[in-house]
């Protein structure tokens, strides 16, 4: 018999029979600001899979095709192209996941850029603490692998 709270041999996660453990979403972001690179880093690492950091758009573009992340979270103005153009192009290299877009201007117009070239969601940085993980958990739950 086995003990109350234990998962015994036939369960191999607490829980419900033949559960198993929930799939962290793979996180790549991609920001000009190490530091804030690090700030989100920390912010996510509880609950997501950060599997790699980048500063430029080129960076990025190879990085999302050798990783394959479930969310890709891009700044509005890398060095070498716009966070736009960055959610145009990996539609096409990551076609199975989402983009969320980050920026210091919470701008309507900007606002609709971001969906109109193919971002899940948009956020604010002064708002980053509070809204980034809920986003990427929203875009993570509509992927079909998801959740």
């Amino acid at each position: 018999m086995t003990p109350p709270g234990d998962a015994g041999p036939n369960h191999p996660a607490r829980g419900e029979p033949g559960s198993r453990p929930a799939r962290r979403p793979r996180v790549l972001l991609a920001d000009d600001y190490a530091n804030i690179l690090t700030a989100m880093e920390r912010l996510l690492s509880s609950s997501c899979d950060v599997v790699g950091t980048v500063g430029t758009g080129a960076q990025l573009l190879d990085a999302a095709s050798r990783l394959h992340p479930d969310i890709v979270v891009v700044d509005l103005h890398l060095p070498d192209m716009s966070g736009l153009d960055a959610c145009r192009q990996l539609k096409a290299v990551v076609p199975n996941g989402s983009v969320i877009l980050l920026t210091a201007a919470n701008d309507p117009k900007v606002r609709q850029g971001a969906f109109e070239s193919g971002a899940s969601d948009f956020v604010a940085k002064y708002r980053a603490g509070d809204e980034l993980l809920p986003a990427i958990e929203r875009a993570f739950a509509a992927l079909p692998q998801g959740g």
